[in-house]
């Protein structure tokens, strides 16, 4: 696997950390961030406030960091290695986000947040570190430390990839595509963590404003066809966790004589549960909640909604099923830990 040093590359100093999902794209002029009127879901004074954090400049480099106990890398990954079907997929596209993607694309100067690969080997991040070799530390907390190597230094660390054979997109599925179908721009921002370092972490259903008689009838069909056992159950693969108002039950998943695939949880709960009970057909009417997210949503939650808690995909499972090049339904993954965004910035044009 070919990682490249990032030609042009940023680091935030400000001392702010921000969530993964805050921003993708970033316009950098004269060393300074630039966000202008183009960026429209940011006030005046929110921008304001960006453009006036300070950052630092490196040119051939590639970012260690050490997150607790988390070793990472960022660097610039070939488009190249994507095309090939070295990088391994597992989630649909949706050609109205790409569009978007594209648009953006030359609207901006800088990513701002990186994809996320997971892979097989285990890098010894910390002989590096301890050789002294990086350029600058920046220490962000008590947990979250930043080591840039450049140079000759940084490329002994990304021949650590040569031979790893495949890396698994985590997050990001959007952005390696929408580079694809670019005709400026070659490479992607990439944060590359071992899958032994990766948390996969289950993503919750929410069933809005159901009907207490639409639910007794899925609740019907339910017991008519599955195992159904108490709602204090521990989840593990196959079951789930369906609450509406003050009841609650596990559910059985039906096994399919078929692959990982097949009886992959997420395709099992929306087949079996989500359209043949609740006659849902399209899964955009549903919420999704992360583990942290629903401990909050039950604290406000709506007496009419369904909850539908599912466990994660196993690790094993989930690369099976990436290098069978099987499409995985929408939010079937939540990996963590995920690299904060507006951090550090991948110049690309």
């Amino acid at each position: 696997m070919r990682i490249d040093l990032i030609e042009k590359s940023f680091i935030n100093i400000s001392g702010k950390l921000y969530d993964s999902e805050f921003i993708n794209l970033v316009n950098i002029k004269d060393n300074k961030i630039s966000l202008n009127d183009r960026t429209l879901f940011l006030t005046i004074q929110e921008k304001e406030i960006l453009n006036a954090q300070s950052i630092r400049g490196f040119d051939d480099a590639v970012y260690v960091f050490k997150y607790k106990n988390v070793y990472g890398l960022i660097a610039d990954l070939s488009i190249k290695e994507y095309d090939s079907g070295r990088i391994k997929c597992h989630e649909l596209v949706l050609p109205d986000t790409v569009q978007g993607m594209l648009s953006n694309l030359h609207g901006y100067n800088c990513e701002a947040a990186p994809i996320l690969l997971g892979h097989r080997k285990k890098i010894d991040y910390k002989s590096y570190i301890d050789r002294l070799q990086y350029k600058e530390r920046f220490s962000l907390s008590e947990d979250f430390v930043i080591y840039v190597f450049c140079g000759e230094e940084a490329t002994k660390i990304t021949e650590e990839f040569l031979d790893e054979e495949h890396m698994y997109v985590a997050d990001g599925h959007h952005r390696l595509y929408t580079t694809s179908l670019s005709t400026f721009k070659n490479s992607v921002f990439s944060c590359l963590i071992s899958l032994d370092y990766l948390d996969i972490q289950p993503i919750h259903r929410i069933i809005p404003n159901v009907d207490a008689q639409l639910f007794e009838k899925a609740k019907d069909f339910i017991y008519s066809r599955f195992e159904v056992l108490s709602g204090d159950t521990p989840l593990s693969k196959g079951k789930i966790r369906i609450g509406y108002g003050k009841e609650k039950f596990v559910v059985n998943l039906i096994d399919l004589n078929s692959d990982a695939f097949w009886n992959n949880d997420i395709y099992r709960l929306n087949t079996q549960i989500i359209s043949q009970a609740f006659r849902i057909f399209d899964t955009g009417s549903l919420r999704y909640l992360s583990n942290g997210e629903l401990i909050k949503y039950k604290e406000i939650s709506s007496k009419k909604d369904v909850i539908i808690e599912t466990f994660p995909i196993g690790k094993e499972e989930f690369v099976e099923c990436a290098n069978k090049n099987c499409i995985m339904p929408p939010k079937s993954t939540f990996f963590l830990p995920k690299f904060p965004s507006f951090l550090i910035f991948k110049q690309y044009k």
